[in-house]
């Protein structure tokens, strides 16, 4: 039973991205039924004490994400607390609807599963996790499944560029875009597979480099040569490139070379040769700048490196908050709110169905309190895993991994919306699981039977 809640759960992992990035809600839906058979069927022999401080947070502001939801879409509140929205339309249109705080009377309730899918994939990769053979396992699937979309995504580009999947592509022909309809979360979700390689690799090499770590693992497989995983590592970060995301591409040399600085500091080298391995890294960062982000310079030199029409959207956004501060605007009610508040400045052209700010449009959307909440646990949850990535004495690769990926998937999400798109999202949370549960000592967990 629990290897097959194991498989359904990679299953899950593996696939998301498949059909053009899971964007539809049947796929959310889909999705969430299958983690929550797979979480209800989990092996928690190897759950400690130590669990309940990831366990506990994420439990409860689900709890909160749906109460609030059930709340915003509550008819009968007081004026001061409903949205304007159903005043005038009972002055104006003459129908007979109840006060609501949520700007409309269901929308809060669908994007509620997005967030109950990002949570079942996050403690579904968790429990898995617990056990490092199989967040070792776990982390390598995902690796090589985001290696065959980024070569699908090279090769579709190159053959048939006007076509996704089986669909006519409307937008960005000229960028490789795989099975994502934007190219940025293409570009964040190929950026994350690169550093699961790295991530990998820079494990090898610190084996080699430290003598009194003899190889536990016998001879090394096809799939853990080095040769194979820098071919993954080079495919992935190229097919990043060919999306032509600035943010995407500068992001991820950024956190490629943070996870590289990371197994510097592992190494407890002497400051003389940490200053030079980092000057390496720096060194190796720009090349690849210059290597795989041709397109992204061209781009940077004609429209820099902001973006004046998303700068006017967040400046909206805060203002939209005005009013809302406490129980916000309702959960994924951007698309239904923003037009009334859309500046002139932005023009007629441009569909503005988010914020391209997760955490701001998280904020307006569920209020100050608990959007604040959510950002510092999810602090918290990073600086656990750079704790582990200095604190164990073995297997100390993997938080250093997600906390990379971690890195990258939240400030991505800060100028755009990686993070709610399902294909990315499920990816993110499952990575993000492994190294918080790899984050714990083996000691403190009871022995496999």
């Amino acid at each position: 039973m629990h290897r097959i809640s194991r498989f359904i759960a990679v299953a899950v992992f593996v696939i998301v991205p498949l059909p053009f990035g899971s964007v539809d809600l049947i796929w959310t839906w889909i999705w969430t039924s299958l983690l929550l058979a797979s979480l209800l069927t989990a092996n928690l022999s190897r759950v400690c004490n130590s669990d309940f401080w990831v366990i506990g947070p994420t439990g409860a502001v689900l709890l909160l994400l749906c109460a609030l939801a059930v709340f915003q879409i509550f008819p009968g509140v007081s004026d001061a607390l409903a949205d304007p929205s159903w005043r005038v339309a009972r002055d104006i249109a003459g129908v007979t609807e109840p006060n609501r705080i949520s700007a409309t009377a269901s929308v809060p309730w669908i994007g509620f599963g997005s967030c109950l899918l990002f949570v079942l994939a996050f403690l579904r990769a968790y429990l898995l996790a617990t056990d490092e053979e199989a967040a070792r396992q776990t982390l390598k699937t995902i690796a090589y499944a985001g290696f065959a979309y980024a070569l699908y995504g090279i090769l579709a580009h190159l053959a048939a560029p006007s076509a996704l999947l089986w669909r006519s592509k409307e937008y960005y022909l000229p960028y490789a875009t795989g099975t994502f309809v934007n190219r940025n979360t293409a570009a964040v979700f190929w950026g994350s597979c690169s550093i699961l390689f790295l991530g990998r690799l820079a494990r090898i090499a610190s084996d080699a480099l430290v003598a009194k770590q003899p190889r536990r693992h016998g001879s090394r497989s096809f799939t853990d040569h080095p040769a194979t995983l820098a071919g993954g590592f080079l495919t992935c970060l190229v097919a990043t490139g060919m999306t032509g995301s600035r943010a995407g591409v500068l992001l991820t040399l950024f956190s490629l070379a943070c996870l590289a600085n990371l197994h510097l500091m592992q190494l407890r080298f002497q400051s003389r040769h940490y200053w030079l391995g980092a000057g390496a890294v720096a060194a190796a960062t720009l090349v690849g700048f210059l290597v795989i982000g041709g397109s992204v310079v061209g781009r940077v030199s004609l429209f820099g490196l902001t973006d004046g029409q998303r700068a006017e959207v967040y400046r909206t956004a805060l203002e939209m908050l005005r009013g809302h501060e406490l129980l916000g605007i309702g959960i994924g009610n951007f698309e239904t709110a923003f037009p009334p508040h859309r500046p002139a400045s932005l023009g007629s052209q441009g569909i503005w169905d988010k914020a391209h700010s997760t955490p701001l449009e998280m904020m307006i959307s569920v209020g100050l309190p608990l959007g604040a909440t959510i950002c510092a646990i999810a602090a918290f949850f990073w600086g656990r895993m750079l704790w582990g990535t200095f604190s164990r004495l073995r297997d100390r690769d993997i938080p250093a991994t997600a906390a990379s990926v971690f890195l990258l998937g939240v400030l991505h999400s800060c100028i755009d919306f990686s993070l709610q798109i399902a294909g990315f999202a499920v990816i993110f949370a499952a990575i993000s699981g492994c190294g918080l549960a790899q984050s714990i000592s083996t000691t403190r967990r009871p022995q496999k039977i």
